[in-house]
């Protein structure tokens, strides 16, 4: 009686140890924890570059609320503006918006002085920019003195705030004034396809075409030839760069002279109208934020930065030159076998789409495809990737295809593995199954034979009591 207590209690245990295992094995893959990967933050722009446009308010631009600004409001809507009451100049006339966007407060300058370089020892963005290893240039339309401490534009310091500073004005400093001529902007746009451009770009327009003695007509018309040629631009294109249109004052009266100002680019959100409330000290907090520089004041410390315009980077993300390569399942498959193609691209500017050419009059789509060729031969694969601004780079991979194999001549011990397809056509998570449930089926079998042998057992104990 013990031997079959012992023989009942050793099935059950190895039926109840298959069963867990076939549970184990079954789910394994679905409790299996997400793998994660975390990316170290980089910051939302790399460069910019700065446009100041001239005495004119939200609406007058705006053809949402009866401006005339057909071209800037379009491109307003096709990325990021702020909203209606959402930004404001800090002082009436120009020149302390000037300063205030660069040195993080007006320091009196309030009065259009004309060309009044050294007027402050104050600290400015230049000295944070400079420390932080990164590098500038300030243009401005039809300027005299390019390069020197000479340098003057058509108003003087009131529109170009960077003489106004002591430390700007050394012979190294006063090298990065630079002027480009009306209204094509042809030095400027050459510098933005130079191999090297500088992090931080500022162009101050002449009073033609920054509307300061035009209607909005006039300077949206230059905007619209201007924008899409910055836009198209090698640093647009292969670096993480942000443009702001700002105008420096309106119709109002601070802190409610609502201006417009727009942000583009690729590290731009799209279709955006925001929601907070900025001033131009939030200009240089958006780039002592994104960059890490220290504030200059307790105005730009304490505005908000403009941060909420910029999102997941979609296009532009990525430096260098675009290129692109991929792999083949196999080089030499047999017609009719299915070859998977995977695709890979680095550089330009993400996101990319991929195109292929089979070589046999067959094309595809996608990173990742498959593809089986209907005969025998030699065939070249190619694979065209395609940038978000239009650059394309292409790669290509000779294969050679065999016809089918014949049972008739094919080398002894070579036949076809029919469980070998079998496996390679499953999926692990089935075969995990599947081999939980062989083993199930072996307990089973195991209790029926203890259970047979055991009542062979009882019979013959039986038979020999009945002797």
């Amino acid at each position: 009686m013990m031997s079959r207590y012992l023989s009942r209690r050793l099935a059950k245990t190895l039926l109840s140890a298959a069963i867990m295992l076939l549970l184990a094995l079954s789910t394994a893959q679905v409790l299996s924890p997400p793998s994660v990967t975390v990316h170290a933050a980089s910051p939302a722009f790399d460069h910019v570059v700065t446009i100041l446009m001239e005495n004119n308010g939200y609406c007058d631009v705006m053809t949402t609320c009866g401006g005339s600004g057909t071209y800037m409001t379009s491109l307003a809507h096709s990325y990021s503006v702020v909203k209606e009451t959402g930004y404001t100049g800090v002082s009436h006339p120009s020149e302390g918006n000037y300063v205030a966007l660069i040195g993080g407060d007006t320091f009196g300058f309030t009065g259009d002085c004309g060309y009044c370089p050294g007027r402050t020892n104050a600290p400015n963005l230049i000295d944070r920019i400079e420390a932080s290893g990164r590098t500038w240039q300030a243009w401005a339309e039809d300027a005299s003195g390019s390069a020197t401490c000479s340098f003057q534009p058509p108003r003087g310091t009131d529109h170009f705030a960077f003489p106004t500073f002591t430390d700007n004005l050394t012979p190294a400093r006063c090298s990065h004034f630079l002027t480009t001529t009306s209204s094509g902007d042809a030095e400027f746009i050459y510098a933005l396809n130079s191999a090297s451009p500088a992090n931080y770009i500022w162009l101050t327009p002449n009073d033609s075409d920054n509307c300061h003695d035009t209607s909005i007509p006039t300077c949206d018309a230059y905007v619209a030839a201007l924008v899409p040629q910055i836009l198209n631009s090698n640093l647009f294109k292969s670096q993480k760069t942000a443009l702001f249109i700002v105008y420096d004052e309106g119709n109002g009266s601070p802190p409610s002279d609502w201006l417009y100002a727009t942000w583009a680019g690729p590290v731009v959100k799209t279709g955006y109208v925001g929601s907070g409330s900025y001033s131009h000290y939030s200009y240089l907090s958006t780039l002592e934020t994104v960059w890490g520089l220290p504030s200059l004041t307790s105005n730009d410390a304490g505005a908000p930065a403009m941060t909420e315009f910029f999102g997941a980077c979609t296009s532009g993300c990525s430096s260098g030159t675009l290129s692109s390569s991929f792999t083949a399942s196999s080089s030499s498959p047999q017609s009719g076998e299915s070859v998977t193609f995977t695709g890979s691209a680095s550089g330009g500017s993400a996101p990319y789409t991929y195109s292929w050419d089979f070589g046999d009059g067959s094309n595809g789509a996608g990173q990742t495809v498959m593809h089986a060729y209907s005969t025998s031969g030699s065939y070249t694969a190619s694979l065209t990737v395609t940038d978000a601004i239009g650059a394309s780079s292409g790669s290509s991979k000779l294969l050679t295809v065999a016809g089918p194999t014949s049972p008739s001549n094919q080398p002894a011990g070579q036949g076809t593995c029919v469980l070998c397809q079998l496996t390679s056509s499953l999926g692990t998570n089935l075969w995990l199954v599947v081999a939980g449930g062989l083993f199930a089926l072996m307990a089973s079998m195991s209790v029926l034979y203890l259970r047979v042998r055991n009542r062979l057992k009882d019979a013959r104990t039986m038979k020999r009591n009945s002797r």
